[in-house]
């Protein structure tokens, strides 16, 4: 009996061993299940927030707004409420140029809350995420940028600041239709000016009364502000639209003439100049027989 008795011992160390061996393996397969369902679970749940983050991730748009010399302040806040969808309205951006703590020095000079003759034209990118007063720095330091290299220590030499340069350079911009013809009427401004004579510009007059006209009545020329030429003695006081790089450098290197009078004399726009006040009023005449 002892060989049956080692013989069923046998057997059931061998039925032992056999259900090890499957515990082991049904363990084994449980974890491998609960890794697969743990990384199932991983996974599907990156996926989910990388679909909602992609669901909710913010959109911006890209506007390019191009501003052409010459333009106002006002007319450039409309402009950029055109060209970004109103994502920049004009009374902001408007409100942008009027709320100060802009820290640059060629403002120096300019009465605060007016950046009137310092909004670069310029082409410029902003998005649906740009604020009106970025768009307004922007255009600021544009204004710093290209105008650097220039030899602004000139304005002492003509006898004004470097606002007035800016001043002179927004009649320029708006008084000349070719470029060849800037410094020769920067050239009528100072001769003017030193000569203590009125300036006597249509541009002015029409920055005062809000409004372009192709010609200016006797009317208009007597409205009483601070813009009108034909009143107040010398510069006015603030400029009356925001010119370009060729203006400002008009400004501060004007022609060497003796002008004091300049008339459109051509129907493309060109103009005459001169000294000769005889000479002017026949120009003037003779415009007026053409219209």
């Amino acid at each position: 009996m002892p060989e049956q008795h080692e013989s069923d011992s046998r057997v059931r160390r061998r039925q032992d061993l056999v259900a090890a061996r499957r515990h082991r393996r049904r363990g084994a397969i449980a974890v491998a299940v609960s890794l697969i369902v743990i990384v199932g679970l991983a996974l599907g749940g990156w996926f989910t927030l990388k679909k909602l983050r992609a669901e909710h991730k913010p959109t911006y748009r890209t506007y390019r707004v191009t501003v052409p010399e010459g333009l106002t302040l006002k007319a450039t806040a409309e402009k950029f409420a055109a060209a970004t969808s109103g994502s920049i309205t004009a009374a902001r951006f408007i409100e942008a140029t009027r709320s100060g703590g802009y820290k640059y020095s060629f403002l120096e000079g300019a009465p605060a809350g007016n950046l009137e003759g310092y909004l670069f034209p310029n082409t410029y990118e902003v998005t649906s995420q740009t604020t009106a007063r970025q768009a307004v720095d922007m255009m600021l330091k544009s204004f710093g940028r290209e105008t650097d290299d220039l030899d602004w220590s000139r304005a002492a030499a003509l006898g004004v600041s470097r606002y007035q340069v800016v001043i002179a350079a927004s009649i320029i911009e708006k008084e000349v239709k070719f470029a060849e013809e800037r410094p020769l009427v920067a050239s009528v401004i100072y001769n003017r000016l030193k000569k203590n004579m009125k300036l006597g510009m249509c541009s002015t007059v029409l920055y005062a009364l809000g409004e372009w006209k192709p010609k200016l009545s006797i009317t208009d020329t007597q409205v009483d502000s601070p813009y009108n030429t034909y009143r107040i003695d010398g510069l006015p006081p603030g400029p009356i639209c925001n010119p370009g790089f060729e203006s400002i450098s008009a400004a501060l290197n004007p022609a060497a003439t003796n002008y004091i009078f300049f008339l459109v004399t051509s129907a493309d726009g060109h103009q005459s100049f001169t000294a000769d006040s005889k000479q002017f009023e026949q120009w003037k005449a003779e415009q007026d027989r053409k219209q």
